[in-house]
């Protein structure tokens, strides 16, 4: 590999620790599980490298390296991983990989390093491939599984030998021009596999609460049972939610064990039926951008002939609010806490939870037909 002249310097770069030869990266993560390099300091005696996963951040867009860092930083502090921030510039005049090192560490109250986690950073420039898999096994703690967050679009560093490694795959429909041919290359790779990766989308992760919230409600049998009288179902979602408004379209049809009517269904209204006992047999669900004085990602609200169920998020306080109103003016509320729907906490969830993701797996078919519309 050779210097490049091309290789921006990033401010965000000093957020990334001791930058260090890329063959001295464990080298210099043992020296700073260190306090000094005085051998009478005893601070660092005793302290723990904690590590249950490894964790890969990857990101081809270079003004999120400090944003990227920052989430990175946020998660190591919770959760005990090897985390990996690997930054790429694929349009790199030449081939070259920079590394840094760090660690975060919970101290005690005496100031001293007790549980550290590691934390290895590279920047990568050029397109040479095979180079990103080639960094990233080389400094992967050793068999613990691999979490790996890719941000933006697919790129063709996404290739077999990278994928075929991988257990876990985060990423975020949101940020996609064209969700579908991404989702049609996920499915691709995942049939090139004997034990494939589980997807994980940050989209559908974000409607974990209000899910929770409709299942609730539902929970009720005298509501259930008005469930067939339903007359439609109106969806509301803030700017950039809209893949996960579409999400809780398909898993609402998903439980109604019902199918899109495509050649009936527009953007805005997507049409289902259902021949399910309980259920309507024709459902209209009207998709609508949220105002912008609202808070929340995505509202709902079912209409159940007499009968309306609000779910939404309250504007006063963390809570997602269910609102169950009779047509003879009585009312009733139900209070769930609302889970912070940033990256971090996202991804913390989903690091948490573990398992296969079978909901996403089951609504992904549905969701890949609704995005016909969305082209």
């Amino acid at each position: 590999m050779s210097a490049t002249t091309s290789s921006p310097e990033l401010p965000a770069f000093q957020l990334l620790g001791e930058p260090v030869d890329i063959a001295q990266v464990e080298k210099g993560l043992q020296k700073l599980f260190l306090a000094s390099e005085d051998p009478d300091d005893k601070s660092g005696v005793g302290v723990a490298r904690a590590s249950l996963i490894n964790l890969a951040l990857y990101n081809e867009n270079q003004q999120d390296l400090e944003a990227d860092s920052e989430v990175l930083s946020e998660l190591t502090s919770e959760s005990a991983c090897r985390s990996l921030l690997i930054n790429a510039d694929p349009n790199g005049d030449d081939t070259d990989v920079r590394a840094w090192v760090q660690v975060h560490c919970q101290i005690d109250k005496k100031g001293r390093k007790t549980v550290c986690t590691e934390q290895i950073s590279f920047f990568l420039s050029g397109d040479s491939p095979g180079l990103l898999r080639n960094i990233v096994f080389a400094h992967l703690d050793s068999d613990l599984p691999l979490a790996f967050w890719w941000k933006g679009e697919f790129s063709d560093a996404f290739e077999r030998g990278l994928y075929s490694r991988i257990d876990r795959l985060l990423f975020d429909s949101e940020s996609w021009s064209a969700p579908r041919n991404q989702f049609l290359r996920l499915i691709d790779a995942q049939g090139d596999k004997t034990a494939p990766f589980v997807m994980h989308d940050l989209a559908f992760t974000r409607m974990n609460s209000i899910r929770t919230a409709v299942a609730n409600a539902f929970d009720h049998p005298g509501l259930a049972k008005k469930l067939k009288a339903g007359k439609g179902i109106t969806l509301r979602y803030a700017e950039g939610n809209r893949m996960s408004a579409l999400y809780l379209a398909a898993w609402i049809a998903d439980r109604l064990e019902a199918r899109p009517e495509i050649n009936q269904s527009t953007p805005g209204k997507l049409v289902f039926s259902s021949t399910r006992s309980g259920s309507p047999s024709s459902l209209p669900i009207l998709i609508e951008e949220l105002p912008t004085d609202r808070l929340g990602t995505v509202e709902i609200d079912f209409d159940l002939d007499g009968t309306e169920v609000k779910v939404s998020r309250c504007q006063s306080r963390d809570f997602i609010r269910t609102r169950i109103e009779q047509r003879d003016g009585s009312a009733e509320e139900d209070w769930l806490p609302a889970k912070a729907t940033n990256d971090a906490s996202l991804v913390s969830d989903i690091l948490n939870r573990a398992g296969r993701n079978r909901t996403h797996g089951r609504v992904l078919p549905m969701l890949l037909e609704l995005l016909v519309l969305f082209r």
